[in-house]
């Protein structure tokens, strides 16, 4: 049997609610067994799954009918509301001077995360050193050296040193001059007293005005454990989820907040050293069941027209082209994973086969139309009328001719979704609706 991630869990749930010709109390009990059964089997703590579906059941057969919203979506909505309660408040980073000290056992993440958190603010005009304090894992700095120059920021370390103390002493010297000091600190295989020791003495030097536990979303209800044993031994500020982008057992990560009482700043969501972003509940939430996130994809237009000078008009003109149609492309491929794209349009559920089957067939595009004249780019529908120039297209970029006529297909679809979304009304207008509701996409 495959995993699923916990969003699919949820979105088959709800899926199978709004799917129901009638709905009744019947079904909405039904929902919330298969949430509670969801939401344990990912782990979250059984007291607050008990609590929160209580209060959705409650809530939900209590609604009256609204002029904005149907039964089904009003329950959707509570539905929505209760996760990001149960899930945490989303977190805004403060761009100002700061000292981090990063927490957490082998296997977390925390090292790339302390990269990954250096880029963030780095991005932000402050100026950033990175500290290896971790003296314990023998690759530890190695692995940060390599992440700070991808990063471009400062790096201390003493190679073979085992003394963390002298080390982070030593770092604060060299890096006062910078505006945010992280120190990627020693982690154990398990919470020991000399870990607590090591991290009491740092806690102390450094002085942080945040202290960040790093727990991986995989690792289940052991994270609130973890969080309460940290909590105790430093007062964290907060928690980082790393491999948040799948895993089934993300609910137990998020939901150790409850345990600390600290909440999720960040989330890591790739390989990818730009892989992370702040924790947004409400965004994360939608994402969960489903919902696009259209601002986050917005975003990310906004920063490749930027990056690449791409003419937005251009490539929304009436007639699409193949030039346009490969800046579309590239775009796209810029963009990140065609997972994470397609679940920002709403569509997280794809197949994994279409998923990858896309990716490599804009590589594939991408050599067709570079090997096409510029009337061919131009105007794509000589090609379809002479056979022979589709032959020699196939010849001189090295493909099938079978993938030729798969790029023409493709174009055509995709010239004529674009057209149909320019004067389609009616999605514009049940976003417009469902944002009056309240619910934030």
């Amino acid at each position: 049997m495959v995993e699923l991630d916990l969003g699919r869990r949820i979105r088959q749930a709800v899926s199978a609610f709004t799917g129901k010709t009638y709905v009744d109390e019947n079904a909405i009990k039904e929902l919330v067994k298969e949430l509670q059964r969801t939401l344990i089997v990912s782990d979250v703590d059984v007291k607050l799954v008990l609590k929160i579906t209580k209060e959705i059941e409650k809530e939900s057969l209590e609604l009256q009918k609204s002029k904005d919203l149907s039964i089904r979506e009003q329950v959707v909505k509570i539905v929505y509301d209760k996760l990001v309660e149960l899930l945490g408040e989303s977190y805004e980073p403060t761009i100002i001077p700061k000292k981090i000290l990063l927490l957490g056992l082998y296997g977390s993440g925390k090292t790339t995360t302390a990269g990954k958190l250096a880029k963030f603010y780095k991005s932000r005009g402050l100026k950033v050193g990175l500290i290896c304090a971790d003296t314990d894992r023998p690759a530890a700095y190695e692995q940060l050296e390599t992440l700070s120059d991808r990063a471009k920021v400062n790096f201390y370390g003493v190679k073979g040193e085992k003394n963390s103390i002298k080390i982070v002493e030593e770092g604060l010297t060299k890096f006062k001059g910078n505006d945010v000091i992280i120190v990627d600190s020693s982690g154990r295989s398990a919470f020991d007293p000399s870990l607590i020791d090591e991290i009491k003495q740092i806690n102390s030097i450094l002085k942080p005005d945040e202290k960040i536990l790093v727990l991986s979303a995989d690792i289940g209800q052991v994270a609130g454990k973890q969080a309460e044993q940290f909590n105790e031994a430093v007062d964290l500020t907060g928690i980082i989820v790393t491999k948040a982008d799948g895993s089934a057992k993300a609910g137990g990560a998020l939901s150790a907040t409850h345990s600390a009482n600290a909440k999720v700043m960040f989330i890591g969501t790739g390989e990818n050293i730009d892989d992370f972003k702040p924790y947004d509940s409400k965004k994360y939430v939608s994402r969960l069941l489903g919902f696009p996130d259209l601002e986050a994809l917005i975003d990310k237009v906004k920063v490749l027209e930027e990056e690449m000078k791409i003419d937005k008009n251009k490539l929304m003109e009436d007639k699409l082209t193949m030039s346009t149609f490969l800046e579309q492309i590239k775009a796209a491929k810029k963009m990140g994973p065609l997972k994470e794209v397609f679940s920002m349009m709403g569509a997280p559920d794809l197949p994994k086969d279409i998923v990858s089957q896309g990716e490599e067939n804009m590589k594939k595009f991408e050599t067709i139309i570079s090997s096409m004249t510029k009337d061919e780019r131009d105007n794509p529908e000589i090609i379809k009328k002479q056979s022979s120039r589709a032959v020699r297209i196939a010849k001189g970029s090295g493909n099938d001719l079978s993938n030729v006529k798969e790029l023409m297909r493709q174009f055509d679809m995709i010239n004529k979704m674009m057209s149909g979304f320019k004067h389609d009304r009616g999605m514009r207008k049940k976003i417009e609706r469902m944002m009056k509701s309240g619910m934030k996409f």
